[in-house]
């Protein structure tokens, strides 16, 4: 069929119409959709973070335990290290709270000693100082001055006793043994000299002995006494005799020796046992005053116009009641000396208190 060109030019006119208002629309639509999504992403925004806690049976859940690395072949694990800390602190509380703190004992003498002492010291014939320090806890008390003084034959036992420490399990030789009997028991001075001898020839010298002297000293709590290297004057024998050594000090030495904390068991059981044989001549002080059981060693020599002579042991060793001592007579002559001695252990035999002491010793290894 033909058509007039009015109809098609009509026909034409209303298909461009209708592609302008679909072509309208579309743009409509699009202009809103996007007018729409600025708005909201303009929006401010609360996020909301839900903990959720899992539960068992009402039981929280625990946190999770970090894995144990497996140990190195043949050490032990890491779960088994912990249970022993566990067990040796558990234990440690449990003993601090059974046993009283050191320092924590009752007192080494009884209640008037203090003013018994100073009237006894007025009527001798010269100056007397005196230390006494619990072998178990509790304070030491130093009656009189504290001045120290010359040791010695008294460091005799100190130069056994770092002997013994340098030679380790070695232990003694039997002509060692032989000295240290004829040192300790007859404060015999050429012994002693040889066995200090083999003590420098292990350190070095006269320097290094004294300074492992020193060492032992320090070990037992003795932190200010220096043995003496200087040649002796005359009248003196030995360079450690000369050394200053207070009684506070030399109670913490012999205290230290009585408790184990210097040698092995054998060891110490050894020099007390020396110290427990003493000569009956040379047996006056501590070992004449009435003690079930005592160890000791004295010491004297000329000082400053009059004489010096000291005494230092334990009494009662290896009993919760014992006690470390130091005596020290300024005295006008060695006779005088050696009685003020005498009376002052006497004294102290009847103000020493009886009363057990809680355990404050060590071991040595």
């Amino acid at each position: 069929m033909a058509y007039s060109p009015e109809y098609l030019a009509r026909r034409r006119a209303a298909r461009v119409k209708r592609r302008r208002m679909i072509g309208a629309t579309t743009l409509i639509i699009l202009l809103g959709a996007v007018g729409a999504g600025v708005y909201f992403l303009d929006r401010p925004h609360h996020v909301v973070v839900v903990h959720i806690a899992a539960k068992v049976h009402g039981t929280p859940a625990k946190a999770a335990v970090p894995r144990e690395y497996p140990a190195a072949p043949g050490a032990p694990s890491l779960k088994s290290v912990k249970a022993e800390l566990a067990a040796s602190e558990a234990k440690h509380h449990a003993s601090t709270a059974a046993s009283p703190s050191a320092g924590a004992g009752g007192p080494v003498l009884d209640s008037g000693a203090a003013s018994s002492f100073q009237q006894f010291a007025s009527s001798l014939p010269g100056r007397v100082e005196l230390a006494v320090s619990p072998l178990g806890s509790g304070s030491s008390e130093v009656l009189g001055n504290d001045e120290a003084a010359h040791g010695w034959s008294t460091t005799k036992v100190p130069v056994l006793v770092s002997l013994l420490r340098a030679r380790g399990a070695e232990g003694l030789t039997s002509q060692e043994m032989a000295w240290a009997h004829a040192a300790i028991t007859e404060s015999d001075n050429q012994s002693v000299l040889n066995l200090f001898g083999d003590l420098e020839r292990l350190k070095g010298g006269l320097g290094g002995a004294s300074e492992y002297m020193d060492s032992v000293l320090r070990a037992s709590g003795d932190s200010e006494t220096t043995v003496a290297t200087a040649p002796p004057p005359a009248g003196a024998v030995t360079t450690f005799g000369q050394t200053q050594w207070s009684p506070s000090e030399a109670v913490k030495f012999f205290r230290a020796l009585a408790l184990g904390c210097l040698l092995r068991s054998s060891q110490t059981s050894y020099v007390l046992g020396l110290m427990q044989n003493i000569e009956p001549s040379e047996s006056w002080g501590l070992g004449s005053a009435g003690f079930s059981s005592v160890a000791f060693k004295g010491g004297w020599g000329p000082e400053s116009g009059g004489y010096l002579v000291r005494q230092s042991g334990i009494v009662n060793p290896g009993s919760s009641s014992g006690a470390a001592v130091a005596i020290v007579a300024f005295a006008p002559s060695f006779g005088a000396g050696t009685e003020m001695l005498t009376r002052t252990a006497s004294w102290l035999s009847h103000h020493l208190a009886s009363t057990s002491h809680a355990s404050a010793g060590c071991r040595a290894e």
